[in-house]
C-alpha cells in the first residue's frame, strides 16, 4: 500500500476512534464535548503517523499513543486534570505494543528504548515537580508515556520531543503571565503540551 493509502485508512480509522475518545473524554469531564471535533483531531493525528510510519509494526502502538494523547489532552484542558484510571493503563497497552512490535520487526531494542525512554521523562519530570508547582502530579505520570514512545525512536527524538513540549508549555505560561490570567503558582494544562511535543518529534525526527 501507498504512503498516501495507509494515510487515509489510518485516518479513517481515526475518525471511528475519536468517537470513542469522545465518550471517554465525557465519562471525565462534566461539560459536554463539541460534536466531531475529538473525531477530527483524531484523524489528522491518525492520517499524519499513518504517513509519517507507514505499515511498520509499531504503528498500532503510535497509534494507541495517539487516541490516548488525544483524550487526556482534552480532559486536561477542561479539568486541569491527568485521571490515572486513563494514564496508568495506558502504560501496560503501550508496553503491550510495543513488545510486540519488537518482535514482529525482530528489533528487540524498541523495548528497551521505550523502558528508558520512560523512566528519562518521569525523573525529568519529577524533578521539574518539585521545583514547580505548578505542574501537577498527572503530568508527572503522563511524562513517562511521551518520553517511552520516543524512547522507541532514540535520543534525538526523545530529546526534541520533550523538548518541544517544554517550550510550548512555557510559551503558554508566559502568555498567562503577560495577559494577567494566570501567576506563577497556576496550575497550567502541560498534558496537550507534552503530547503536542511528542508529536512534533515523531513527525519531523
Amino acid at each position: 500500500m501507498s504512503t498516501i493509502g495507509v494515510a487515509l485508512v489510518t485516518a479513517a480509522v481515526g475518525l471511528l476512534t475519536g468517537r470513542v475518545v469522545r465518550i471517554i473524554v465525557g465519562h471525565f469531564t462534566s461539560r459536554k464535548v463539541t460534536p466531531y471535533s475529538t473525531e477530527i483531531i483524531t484523524a489528522a493525528v491518525f492520517g499524519l503517523l499513518g504517513w509519517r510510519i507507514g505499515l511498520a509494526p509499531l504503528l498500532f502502538a503510535y497509534l494507541y499513543m495517539a487516541a490516548a494523547g488525544v483524550a487526556l489532552s482534552v480532559i486536561d484542558l477542561r479539568t486541569r486534570r491527568l485521571p490515572d484510571a486513563l494514564t496508568l493503563p495506558s502504560y501496560v497497552v503501550l508496553l503491550a505494543l510495543v513488545a510486540v512490535g519488537g518482535i514482529v520487526s525482530r528489533d528487540e531494542a524498541v523495548t528497551v528504548g521505550l523502558v528508558l525512554g520512560a523512566l528519562g521523562a518521569f525523573s525529568l519530570y519529577w524533578c521539574f515537580r518539585r521545583m514547580n508547582a505548578a505542574l501537577g502530579p498527572g503530568d508527572v505520570k503522563a511524562s513517562g508515556l511521551v518520553g517511552g514512545i520516543l524512547g522507541t525512536i532514540g535520543v534525538h527524538a526523545w530529546v526534541v520531543g520533550i523538548g518541544a513540549g517544554l517550550i510550548l508549555a512555557a510559551l503558554y505560561a508566559v502568555a498567562m503571565l503577560i495577559s494577567r490570567r494566570g501567576s506563577v503558582s497556576t496550575l497550567i494544562p502541560y498534558g496537550p503540551f507534552m503530547f503536542a511535543g511528542c508529536l512534533v518529534a515523531v513527525l519531523a525526527t
